[in-house]
């Protein structure tokens, strides 16, 4: 339990250490993109006595190291500070409603691809070299393959055009909410499916054969054993490790993704809220929403690698060791 405990501290500072890394990453990548901010939110027509104006008034005077440190005490504060673009509006209310909505979208796709690529990963694995593992699998190939625009669009053509079954875009009617329009979620919650699911099904197929060929298998398989309790009991249980760190690996992946999702079905979450402040080159908003896409890649990675380690004893005892 000692060594469990040491491998979670262990875990949480690599996650502050790559956090404090990231954020003196992103705040220099945001500082070398070309152009000048206020002149481009003034425009070309701007004097120069209102560009150097906005500049001041923003704090784009200073210098970069006094803003990165007022920045960062901001976050600590949780004080993201204001939109350059939209004047007077506070990132804080811009971001976390769009993140509670990119949140829901990702828990809609989570809650479709992990069982969906679990179920059918077994399947494959049962079915080795048969028709059902064919068709897995060659369906799992062709979906990672596709890009999640590809695959949105094919469901855009299926289910909104042809079928007529779902909205042609995920757009929130001005004076609703999300929660009474859960329909727009479905399209581009299944385009992320599309593009998890190879990845997690081929994971659990090979992790799962690799089971089915032990020895204990076998043995248990000797001793008379139903089948479909060897496969659930036995099998399943320690061909999940690998399933849960590509899972807990690609959950980063994910919310980086929700950008080209979002920005097709035009869903109003963390994603396209992103391309707007490129677009505009809101600087704080920039260094905002790309700074929670990366704890949220390094929290899942950390998390998965602390849910193995309590799976697996022998992770935390390497863990140890280093």
């Amino acid at each position: 339990m000692k060594r469990l405990w040491s491998f979670i501290a262990l875990e949480l500072l690599r996650l502050l250490a790559t956090i404090v890394v990231m954020s003196a990453i992103i705040f220099l990548l945001v500082e070398l993109m070309p152009g000048d901010v206020a002149q481009i939110i003034l425009g070309q027509s701007a004097t120069e006595e209102a560009v150097a104006a906005l500049r001041v008034s923003r704090g784009l005077d200073k210098p970069a190291l006094e803003r990165y440190l007022s920045w960062v005490g901001g976050m600590l504060r949780g004080d993201l500070g204001q939109s350059i673009y939209m004047k007077g509006v506070s990132v804080n209310s811009l971001l976390w409603r769009r993140v509670a909505h990119s949140l829901a979208l990702a828990l809609t796709a989570f809650l479709l691809f992990v069982p969906l690529s679990i179920l059918f990963g077994v399947v494959a694995a049962v079915k080795e070299k048969r028709v059902a593992d064919s068709i897995i699998s060659f369906f799992g190939l062709a979906t990672m393959a596709l890009p999640e625009f590809v695959s949105g669009v094919f469901l855009i053509v299926i289910f909104a055009v042809t079928l007529k079954w779902l909205p042609l875009v995920s757009i929130i009617p001005i004076g609703q909410t999300l929660w009474t329009n859960l329909r727009i979620l479905i399209l581009p919650a299944l385009s992320i499916t599309f593009v998890m699911f190879g990845y997690v099904s081929r994971m659990q197929r090979s992790s799962m054969i690799g089971v089915l060929h032990s020895l204990y298998i076998r043995s248990a398989k000797l001793k008379g054993l139903p089948r479909m309790y060897i496969i659930t009991r036995h099998a399943l249980r320690n061909a999940l490790l690998p399933t849960i760190t590509v899972i807990g690996m690609n959950m980063g992946w994910l919310f980086g993704g929700l950008v080209v999702v979002e920005s097709l079905f035009g869903f109003p979450g963390m994603g396209s809220l992103l391309l707007t402040a490129v677009k505009t080159r809101d600087i704080p908003l920039i260094e905002a929403c790309v700074l929670l896409i990366t704890v949220i890649y390094t929290l899942s990675t950390r998390l998965t690698n602390i849910l193995y380690a309590v799976l697996n004893p022998r992770i935390r005892y390497q863990g140890g060791q280093e």
